[in-house]
């Protein structure tokens, strides 16, 4: 008899056990399944996430945004103005730009070469579309490197600058039309960054002129608080007097530098031989430092 009882009291305490085991194993399976299912979910958010960056990618480079030169000054505005040759005031549909290094034209966003060839007074001219009925337009080439119904993607060589059709002097006519109406080019163009070279100067003769503490714009320095301000020079080829993006009191991002990153405002001018260059002004005693290859964003 207590052989039996001991008997069944083992096979209940084998049973509990097993049953436990089961429900906890079911537990830690099902806990298991919810912890794949919230990766699998986070995956799939992921992978959507990185398609709809890709997508925004693939809009933004459809669009035209940015310089469709190496560097810019402006030679002629977009508006009304005093035709050159006809000498008669009328519509000024784009902005003349002429490069102060290079002369290869740039696609400025991806799209579809609609016309490639002669165009009368623009000379030699290319067309293209972009997506949201964006066209830009580049005249007076002296070369052509793309044909009608070429694809082309954001920064390729399209051509050359040069003086064909009826105009005065070598150019490029940019123009940019959303559903068939003329836009001003020029907040397109300086949507993108500028890419320049930057060093450090102290406000001191050796480094200025004669009047160092003086700013170009008028502004006084405190030779001892200047690293707190965020003033930078720009060379004078970005300065608006010489067809650049900027005017004294303007404001930029910079971007790219190991500690220099930030909002700083453009108070002074640099030697009229630096190119693309800025110049972060710094109080006096500051050890010397240079950067390559940095963005200034245009805030203004």
């Amino acid at each position: 008899m207590i052989k039996r009882i001991t008997i069944i009291i083992l096979l209940t305490i084998i049973t509990l056990i097993y049953m436990g085991g089961w429900i906890y194993f079911n537990k830690t399976n099902n806990t298991i399944q919810n912890l794949e299912d919230k990766i699998n979910n986070k995956e799939n958010t992921v992978d959507s996430l990185k398609i709809r960056l890709d997508y925004l990618y693939r809009t933004i480079d459809s669009l035209p945004i940015g310089p469709p030169l190496d560097t810019v000054k402006v030679n002629n505005g977009y508006g009304v103005r005093k035709h050159p040759i006809h000498h008669k005031w009328q519509m000024h549909s784009g902005v003349d730009l002429v490069d102060t290094w290079r002369d290869t034209v740039y696609c400025t966003g991806a799209g579809t070469v609609k016309f490639s060839g002669w165009n009368f007074g623009y000379g030699r001219y290319v067309e293209i579309t972009h997506a949201f009925g964006f066209t830009s337009r580049y005249a007076h080439l002296s070369k052509l490197f793309v044909k009608k119904g070429d694809n082309v993607i954001k920064g390729q060589s399209i051509g050359r600058m040069g003086s064909t059709g009826m105009v005065t002097g070598q150019h490029l006519h940019y123009e940019i039309t959303h559903d068939g109406q003329t836009m001003d080019p020029m907040p397109y163009i300086n949507c993108s960054p500028i890419n320049v070279n930057a060093t450090m100067y102290h406000p001191v003769e050796a480094q200025c002129d004669d009047t160092p503490l003086n700013t170009a714009d008028g502004s006084r320095i405190d030779p001892n608080k200047v690293s707190s301000w965020n003033w930078i020079a720009v060379s004078q080829d970005m300065l608006w007097f010489n067809g650049g993006p900027f005017r004294y009191g303007d404001s930029v991002y910079v971007e790219g530098t190991p500690n220099k990153d930030g909002i700083y405002y453009i108070h002074d001018a640099m030697n009229k031989r630096m190119k693309t260059k800025i110049d972060f002004l710094e109080n006096i005693g500051t050890k010397p430092y240079k950067y390559e290859d940095i963005n200034l964003h245009v805030l203004k």
